[in-house]
């Protein structure tokens, strides 16, 4: 599954990435504010090449994504595209017999998938392609949950997912996208906290919603 997810997100960014102008290209991206648009291909590229050539020491580090980048700032995104497309098969074929579970490279491209369209203002990545990540990232912040916060959360499909020992005491209903991309800690604390919460949360209960810790500059939200 997480291989098929991975070549479908690969696809898509690619063929963005081939349409795009210089100028887009070099639009910062509001969700990883020291890159552009063309350093985050090149970040995903790079990834790809590192996990296929088994250079995994020090993997996510800021070492290890910015030399990434490095290597590849000055490349056409065509060479980018190619590079990726030369590595990705060693890659699917790592991720071919995993669940999506855990930190992965299908994980990321979906994250960064959805940092160069709010970049780039290109609407929301259709829910099908990010909702299987949505599922595992709220089942995952009962790392982060405390059962003690008694905390129930429902999105826009219907979908629940109870932080409680006992009937939970703050309930909110939000947009499942949007929950995706706050787990990813891609909204800001005021924007989490402006949500529809029963009661008020605490500032502590909206610090701990993203994987990445909490950030304070908004980002750019989509129309559904």
């Amino acid at each position: 599954m997480l291989d098929t997810a991975y070549r479908h997100a690969r696809r898509r960014i690619s063929d963005v990435a081939m349409g795009l102008s210089d100028d887009q290209l070099s639009t910062p991206v509001p969700a990883t504010p020291e890159w552009t648009v063309r350093e985050v291909l090149a970040h995903l590229v790079g990834g790809a090449a590192d996990v296929s050539a088994g250079r995994v020491e020090g993997a996510g580090s800021d070492q290890w994504t910015q030399r990434q980048v490095q290597d590849r700032r000055s490349r056409r995104i065509s060479e980018l595209v190619a590079e990726w497309d030369r590595v990705a098969p060693t890659v699917e074929a790592g991720l071919s017999d995993r669940q999506i579970a855990g930190p992965n490279l299908a994980g990321d491209a979906i994250c960064h998938e959805g940092d160069l369209h709010e970049a780039l203002g290109l609407g929301r990545v259709e829910r099908e392609h990010w909702q299987p990540f949505l599922d595992v990232m709220m089942q995952s912040a009962c790392l982060r949950f405390h059962r003690s916060d008694g905390l129930a959360i429902h999105d826009d499909q219907g979908q629940q997912w109870i932080y409680s020992s006992s009937e939970p005491r703050t309930v909110l209903r939000a947009d499942g996208y949007e929950l995706l991309r706050a787990s990813y800690s891609r909204r800001s604390q005021s924007q989490i906290a402006a949500w529809d919460w029963t009661p008020a949360p605490t500032p502590q209960l909206v610090a701990r919603f993203g994987l990445f810790g909490p950030r304070d500059d908004d980002q750019p939200v989509p129309g559904v």
